[in-house]
């Protein structure tokens, strides 16, 4: 058992009801998995007059970055932030890969927002499109090979420990999806022919890269068993835990996860309907995580909500949460897709980042929600 304190005018319970004339704020530890408190404010706690130092909360569109891949087939793709655990890039890649890539230092997980193509390697083809998660093993060699004729836009997290389905505990087998969903490379027993007749494997290892010649493609294998392979899961296979009285935690739509950082993808879905529910979720400080948050949009590709690609990062311990757009619309669906990353150590920003970093972010209405 524990100790719940009570002091002054608060909500009966969380997330419900708030009292007229004040602000619910969610404190917590561990995401909002751990120890956590309800505070009420008499005013928001997003509206700051300024933010000042590094935990100032930045943005960046992500549809608007000129890529090196884009134009050049052998360039990698442009890295955003990074820590120890993780690293954020974007790719525009529009022409295959010339080389196999093997990143010896961590696993690598490709959701595409826009465009399609085939990732081939050791263990078969794979094809991908728009609002698919591609995720490949640590050492696994592969190319990617864009379709023609489509606008391509990627993004890549690598990551030092494995990428892992969080325990579903209480949930059982089918939420947020079943396993059987995920699908994997067949191997095709054909190889593809280079016009300088050797194929490269360019491999990443504690970030220097080296390249392995052969007089083949590496890629013929004609058959594997195991455990250990690249997947794909489509976003439209995930089916969320949604409540009619109070807003599910982030934390619950975990669909990956690697060591102490998490990968979460909010898909369309109802919003509460009770006349005592809070529509939208309370402002918070996640104390504990640098969070990570892109939209992307209808699988129609319809005009809903903020722009695909605006990708907001806010350093753990700076306030956020819901802006009067949002507690003012009485919305009854999440419209879109929302892609999250809750990282346990702080990001670093790398020059391309500030480049095309959206001026005086923290001060927009847009962010605040």
């Amino acid at each position: 058992m524990f100790a719940k304190h009570v002091q002054g005018r608060i909500a009966r319970q969380a997330h419900s009801a708030v009292p007229e004339g004040t602000y619910e704020e969610h404190h917590a530890r561990r995401g909002f998995e751990g120890e956590v408190s309800q505070l009420y404010h008499a005013h928001p706690t997003t509206d700051w007059l300024r933010v000042e130092g590094p935990i100032r909360p930045r943005g960046i569109q992500l549809t608007d970055l000129t890529t090196a891949d884009a134009s050049d087939p052998r360039a990698l793709p442009t890295l955003l932030m990074f820590n120890d655990d993780i690293k954020i890039s974007v790719s525009k890649r529009s022409a295959a890969m010339p080389y196999y890539f093997r990143n010896a230092d961590g696993d690598t997980l490709l959701l595409t927002q826009s465009g399609s193509g085939t990732l081939v390697c050791d263990y078969g083809p794979l094809a991908y499109g728009p609002l698919e998660y591609l995720v490949i093993p640590k050492g696994t060699s592969y190319r990617l090979v864009p379709d023609e004729g489509v606008e391509h836009l990627t993004y890549v997290v690598e990551t030092r420990e494995p990428v892992a389905l969080p325990d579903r505990g209480l949930l059982g087998h089918f939420l947020p999806f079943d396993r059987g969903v995920l699908d994997v490379p067949q191997p095709m027993g054909i190889s593809a022919q280079n016009a300088d007749g050797e194929w490269e494997v360019l491999a990443k290892r504690d970030g220097e890269l080296s390249s392995i010649f052969y007089a083949f493609d590496p890629a013929d294998v004609e058959g594997w068993t195991g455990s250990l392979a690249p997947f794909r899961l489509r976003l439209a296979d995930i089916r969320l835990l949604t409540s009619q009285r109070l807003d599910v935690p982030p934390m619950t739509h975990a669909t990956f996860q690697s060591g102490r950082n998490w990968i979460v993808t909010m898909a369309p879905r109802p919003m509460q309907s009770a006349e005592d529910a809070e529509r939208a979720q309370p402002y918070h400080r996640n104390v504990d995580y640098d969070e990570v948050i892109v939209p992307l949009g209808t699988h129609d590709g319809r005009r809903v909500g903020p722009p695909p690609g605006l990708m907001s990062v806010t350093p753990g311990g700076m306030n956020h949460g819901p802006n009067q757009a949002r507690l003012a619309e009485a919305r009854d669906r999440l419209p879109i897709y929302v892609w999250n990353i809750d990282t346990i150590h702080p990001l670093h920003y790398t020059d391309a980042f500030a480049a095309g970093e959206i001026p005086d972010f923290a001060q927009r209405e847009s962010f605040r929600g």
